[in-house]
């Protein structure tokens, strides 16, 4: 394999360079370094680039300011570790003014900008995660596809620049309050937990909204996503158990003691961002998007607003541009079992993308064939890893 485009570390510096032959070893070392995804160059293929929602450079400059912010965080909430929840919640109200100095810096604040005016700018939103130029996501930099998802689906609900911006600040410190969590609990996986790590666990929500409601930088409203993102629609989830009543999460005064909007939002976005990358805390594994898509159907409603679910599920293609794909079914016997790559979405049926066939069943090379699925019917497809 040749690789079609250039693969750069977290830091935007070069990792290896296009034209590079994929060796074994190299494509070993990629996947343990958290890379999901290289763009392949093929004969007839080269226009084809994944599309990306929000601009490489946009991401490489959050993701530093996320970076930086989460190691002076880190560095301060050290000592509340080894302290009972109690200790924690005083020890944060007492170095509150340390703390802040880390919570939506400047750089975390320019960055959001550029996202929100990058999605707000686009006329149709397809949301293409695995575009995304970033490696393994740890404690923090998971934020930022949280972030991505859940301004994509406000843009969807056309909340104005302000409901955005409150948004974005949400998602992006939602799970703040895991710093405060020993290292040891977050190295496990929630169904291995006993009943004091779990109760110190649904701390975490009330921990970050102790962080972010004393600095005057945070909206009330963002902080709500901290404190709220794990309650769920029927009332089962915590810190508060209280409910939500599936409606689209658009202003409404006259909607008192439910999930405030923006958390519902959020919590969308985070189960989709866990079944994407896994989540041990969440004891989710890895999927793939269609499996990631069926795990949220099936929480709708229950636990996850079931019209963010619609909105998100909307938005999200099947296939997305530049994955290799498999011919299952085809009007034409001849084409069932050829390879190929997806070409160009199409904003209004995202299952029904352009392709391009240039490899038969048996891998042998064949002129390029472009084929638009939305003229075709009797097409099935697979993504092949």
């Amino acid at each position: 394999m040749v690789l079609g485009e250039s693969v750069y570390l977290p830091s935007g510096e070069l990792l290896l360079s296009t034209g590079n032959k994929i060796k074994e070893q190299y494509r070993r070392r990629l996947i343990e370094m958290g890379y999901r995804s290289l763009l392949i160059e093929v004969e007839g293929t080269e226009d084809v680039r994944p599309t990306t929602t929000v601009s490489e450079s946009a991401q490489y400059e959050m993701k530093n300011a996320i970076e930086t912010s989460s190691r002076g965080l880190g560095e301060e909430i050290r000592q509340f570790r080894a302290q009972s929840a109690d200790q924690i919640k005083e020890l944060i109200k007492k170095n509150r003014q340390h703390l802040n100095k880390y919570i939506m810096t400047s750089g975390m604040s320019k960055a959001l900008e550029r996202f929100i005016e990058e999605i707000m700018s686009q006329s149709a939103i397809v949301l293409n995660l695995s575009a995304m130029r970033q490696t393994e996501p740890g404690l923090f930099t998971h934020a930022l596809n949280v972030t991505i998802t859940s301004l994509c689906i406000g843009k969807k609900y056309k909340l104005s620049y302000e409901e955005m911006k409150q948004l974005g600040i949400g998602a992006l410190n939602y799970d703040v309050g895991l710093i405060a969590l020993p290292k040891g609990l977050l190295e496990k996986s929630i169904i291995e937990f006993n009943d004091s790590e779990t109760k110190l666990y649904r701390q975490h929500t009330l921990f970050g909204y102790y962080i972010l409601s004393q600095n005057h930088l945070i909206p009330p409203t963002s902080a709500a996503a901290s404190l709220q993102h794990h309650e769920h629609q029927n009332g089962s989830g915590f810190p508060r158990g209280i409910k939500g009543d599936n409606r689209p999460p658009l202003k409404d005064f006259s909607r008192k003691n439910m999930i405030h909007r923006f958390a519902e939002i959020v919590a969308v976005a985070d189960v989709y961002d866990a079944c994407l990358y896994g989540r041990l805390q969440m004891g989710l594994k890895e999927m793939n998007v269609q499996n990631a898509i069926k795990h949220l159907i099936a929480a709708a409603g229950e636990k996850l607003n079931s019209d963010i679910v619609r909105t998100l599920v909307s938005i999200v293609p099947i296939f997305p541009v530049g994955a290799r794909i498999r011919i299952v079914n085809a009007p034409s016997a001849q084409l069932v079992g050829h390879y190929g790559v997806v070409a160009r979405d199409n904003p209004n049926n995202l299952e029904a993308p352009q392709i391009i066939i240039y490899e038969t069943k048996n891998h042998q090379k064949i002129k390029p064939i472009l084929i638009d699925l939305s003229k075709h019917s009797g097409f099935t497809l697979e993504l092949v890893v």
